[in-house]
């Protein structure tokens, strides 16, 4: 087992969603946070304060580029005062559009979802590896169960995370055996992500869940808890979507 008390932990895209509500459940369980955000100063000082216990700390930057990530690890590395046993690779970005407009994304939307929902999870492992492999470590990736079987926000959304869980996979072997790799793939979560549904696309996921509910931040924080603390699990895709698609 994975010990989380006294981990250090980096977590992009932190300040709210899933990634606040996982930086909540991993702070309760003793680990020192370094919250990334893009922009919103005031909402990732608010997710800061309210997280149990102390030493955790903001790290403003751009996780979408290649020298914005270094920037955001080191400046992790340096807050934190030491090597990052914990990443919660989280950040994503989508462009909403129906499935059945090919034309509906452009081409350069494409290319933005394939560096913000792959690549950026790439340059993140890569420039926390030697950290990791250091402290047999836990890099774990928001997915989605768009990735499993087509759904989502768009197209391209679907086929970028699709392609997140093949590079999760990826990873695993890559960091294998001196650390562990997974992914969460939640259903539809009710957040600020979310807001580009209609209601009817919500009532319609909603619908189509086996258990007939949208996925729970905190079922999906714990289940990002409980694979940072298993040291026994690697190259899972684990599902959170109250049974989406069954």
């Amino acid at each position: 087992m994975f010990v989380i008390e006294g981990k250090r932990a980096l977590i992009t895209g932190g300040s709210a969603g899933l990634g606040a509500a996982v930086a909540q459940a991993l702070a309760a369980k003793g680990a020192r946070i370094a919250i990334n955000y893009s922009s919103n100063a005031e909402r990732a000082q608010q997710t800061l304060s309210g997280l149990a216990g102390q030493g955790h700390v903001l790290v403003q930057g751009d996780v979408f580029s290649h020298d914005g990530i270094k920037e955001v690890v080191a400046k992790a590395q340096k807050e934190l005062n030491g090597a990052i046993d914990i990443v919660i690779s989280n950040a994503g970005w989508t462009k909403f559009a129906p499935f059945t407009d090919l034309n509906a994304v452009a081409d350069a939307d494409w290319e933005k979802m394939y560096r913000a929902n792959v690549l950026s999870h790439l340059w993140l492992a890569q420039a926390t590896e030697a950290d990791l492999k250091k402290t047999g470590g836990s890099f774990l990736i928001s997915a989605s169960v768009a990735g499993l079987r087509p759904s989502g926000s768009s197209m391209a959304y679907s086929v970028s995370k699709a392609a997140l869980v093949h590079l999760t996979k990826c990873l695993a072997k890559a960091l294998a055996p001196s650390a562990r790799v997974n992914a969460v793939a939640p259903g539809l979560i009710l957040t600020d992500w979310s807001a580009g549904f209609t209601k009817e696309q919500i009532d319609f996921a909603t619908n189509a869940a086996a258990l007939k509910k949208t996925s729970e931040l905190d079922d999906l924080a714990n289940t990002f808890v409980s694979l940072a603390e298993n040291s026994s699990i690697t190259g899972q895709i684990v599902e959170v979507s109250a049974g989406l698609g069954l």
